[in-house]
């Protein structure tokens, strides 16, 4: 299975996938979304997404629909000491979705030396391979490809982690990585901090 697998992820990377890329955020209103731990957190203004940090609880911005193979791009910036996060394979809108699905990390990597929580790094399971995040306040783009039980994650077009879930040990008293489902919700987290997205756009492979 993990052959396959991984000439699923190779085939989509050579090849673009085989789906028809999409909009996943249609940059006038949260269509498509909802809104989870806060109220009026979230913004559209010139095509771009804004989160203003303000929360209740645990909170993020949920996708109404669930993906399973997909190959995920975005713009994100970051505001200084920023932190927030793509969440994949969410199983449910409530809950600590960064643990029972799992969480590419977005932050102002300048107050972070743990590879594991820097920006492109899968949060607190896989250590990024490098810095790739640009400087506080400049765009960064990501892409995301999750295949089966693999995911590739890009940050301005380096290879910033890999993982094959079930292979990841697990960290102290957090979730295993096996335990990620195949199926999900992807989210956009709010973590008090002023944080946006733009382009956000998916290719489902099926």
């Amino acid at each position: 299975m993990r052959i396959v697998c991984l000439a699923l992820l190779g085939c989509v990377l050579l090849t673009g996938g085989c789906a028809t890329d999409r909009a996943l955020f249609n940059g006038r209103d949260l269509t498509g979304w909802q809104e989870i731990g806060s109220t009026g957190a979230w913004s559209v203004s010139d095509g771009v997404l804004h989160c203003n940090g303000q929360r209740d609880r645990y909170a993020w911005l949920c996708s109404e629909g669930r993906y399973g193979d997909f190959e995920l791009t975005l713009d994100w910036k970051i505001s200084p000491g920023g932190n927030s996060g793509v969440f994949l394979r969410a199983p449910s809108p409530e809950g600590r979705t960064s643990m029972l699905g799992f969480e590419v990390q977005v932050i102002d990597d300048s107050a972070h030396t743990d590879l594991t929580d820097v920006s492109g790094s899968i949060f607190r399971r896989v250590n990024a391979l490098g810095r790739y995040s640009l400087p506080v306040g400049q765009w960064n783009t990501c892409k995301i490809t999750c295949v089966g039980r693999h995911v590739r994650v890009e940050l301005n077009g380096q290879l910033a982690s890999e993982a094959h879930f079930d292979t990841v040990p697990p960290q102290g008293d957090d979730p295993p990585m096996r335990d990620v489902p195949d199926v999900g919700h992807i989210g956009l987290q709010n973590h008090d901090s002023v944080v946006e997205f733009r382009n956000i756009r998916i290719r489902e492979i099926r």
